[in-house]
């Protein structure tokens, strides 16, 4: 039964919910806009019968005393009073100009560029570092509550109704397809280690634009059983760029888009998904890519991503080992001048780009996503500025030590080293 315009409902702290307008239907219900304090919100008002409808309200009660753990989460701002033969919660409404991460990967939606969809990435993975450091798993990570600034980059993340505890089930499983294949199995129920799965399926679309499970296999089952579903994404998932089994690869004719967007990855993107699928991955949840390790791979290829130099052309360019790279689209060379050496590789010295505590080495997860540094252009030529909140040690070529202070900005020029807590940094 849907709501009429002008109904009002009570919250189950005595505050009004008005009804303006249906929205949208789901999977667990409907979601309508609404007034709400004196200003245009989402409610969400369940339609579907739950397993435990005492301990998934009890929980959606919860999570908004406790707040949102980051930006990024549409939160319950409000749970309703039961009534009609049912209850909702209101959150925000979604902006315009955001996009389900599902229409990025049927190509209904395109990024503007692919920094902004390593963005996208980059914001995920923090979002789900947050929810993990506090102690929640989301538990139905999926392509449809993943909403995406095709622009900037910017991510929200609706239906959070699902998030609990980490350990404590709400009745919701998750959706096929993201599932963790011990999840789908039925072996384990979800927690921050299926999260994890689902976070590098997300990844692997909006990267390559097609799942990771579904090559050869997938395209040879003419209609989907139940048992077909259940092999390929529970009791043996095959990654298609499993390096020791090659049955489940790419069909030229079909999966067009991943082959040619692997084909262009730096080799370090295509490892980190090597070992995210994994047979031990996919067997063991302990051997998961953590959100550091992707932190990690995350900002270094933003770091590597730069924009054709001819006028002509606004192709971008992956560079190759912070070196002069070749444009693939239409051969100019994009010189690379300086680079950055950091502890475990290094970056090449372009205007805009950011440098994070991930970067230089080990550290607390908390405080990955922490900025260093970031290249600025000072008049005609550039340099970097000191984000870290700390007085670096720098040593100039000819020997001479100064105290760079927090904003300042230090040129670039070869040979210049300084010192970010243990770790050595040099300009080349």
């Amino acid at each position: 039964m849907l709501l009429e315009k002008g109904q009002k409902i009570k919250t189950i702290d005595g505050e009004t919910i008005e009804v303006d307008q249906y929205l949208a239907g789901g999977g667990q219900g409907d979601v309508y806009r609404v007034s709400f304090r004196g200003e245009q919100k989402a409610l969400k008002w369940y339609t579907c019968k739950f397993r435990d409808e005492k301990g998934f309200y009890d929980n959606l009660k919860s999570n908004m005393d406790s707040g949102s753990p980051a930006r990024e989460f549409l939160w319950p701002l409000a749970v309703t009073e039961k009534c009609l033969g049912s209850f909702g919660y209101v959150m925000d409404l979604i902006p315009a100009g955001y996009y389900k991460v599902d229409e990025y990967a049927l190509a209904k939606v395109k990024f503007s560029s692919f920094k902004s969809a390593v963005e996208a990435c980059i914001q995920i993975n923090s979002a789900f570092r947050t929810l993990h450091l506090a102690g929640y798993a989301y538990q139905d990570i999926n392509g449809g509550n993943f909403i995406v600034d095709p622009v900037k980059g910017n991510v929200l993340i609706c239906d959070n109704d699902n998030v609990a505890p980490d350990g404590v089930s709400t009745g919701i499983v998750g959706t096929p397809g993201y599932m963790a294949p011990e999840v789908f199995s039925g072996r384990n129920l979800p927690n921050k280690r299926s999260d994890q799965f689902s976070m590098a399926v997300m990844f692997f679309m909006l990267l390559c634009a097609n799942h990771p499970l579904e090559g050869r296999r997938w395209q040879r089952i003419t209609c989907m059983t139940d048992a077909d579903e259940m092999r390929l994404y529970g009791t043996d998932p095959l990654f298609i760029y499993d390096p020791e089994d090659c049955s489940n690869e790419p069909v030229v004719e079909i999966h067009k888009n991943v082959l040619k967007r692997w084909g262009f990855l730096p080799q370090y993107m295509k490892d980190i998904f090597i070992k995210a699928f994994s047979r031990q991955s996919l067997e063991n949840p302990s051997r998961r890519v953590s959100e550091i390790d992707w932190l990690q791979a995350l900002c270094r290829f933003r770091s590597d991503i730069v924009r054709c130099k001819n006028p002509n052309c606004s192709n971008e360019i992956f560079i190759n080992g912070a070196a002069t790279t070749k444009c693939d689209c239409c051969g100019t060379p994009y010189p690379v001048a300086n680079r950055v050496r950091l502890p475990l590789y290094e970056i090449p010295v372009v205007s805009g780009a950011r440098i994070y505590r991930c970067q230089l080495g080990t550290c607390n997860l908390k405080d990955a996503l922490n900025p260093v540094a970031a290249i600025v252009s000072k008049g005609d030529a550039l340099g970097i500025k000191n984000k870290s909140g700390l007085i670096w040690a720098a040593l100039t070529p000819s020997g001479k030590s100064k105290r760079v202070e927090p904003e300042e900005v230090i040129p670039i020029k070869p040979g210049i080293t300084f010192k970010i807590e243990d770790y050595n940094l040099e300009i080349i």
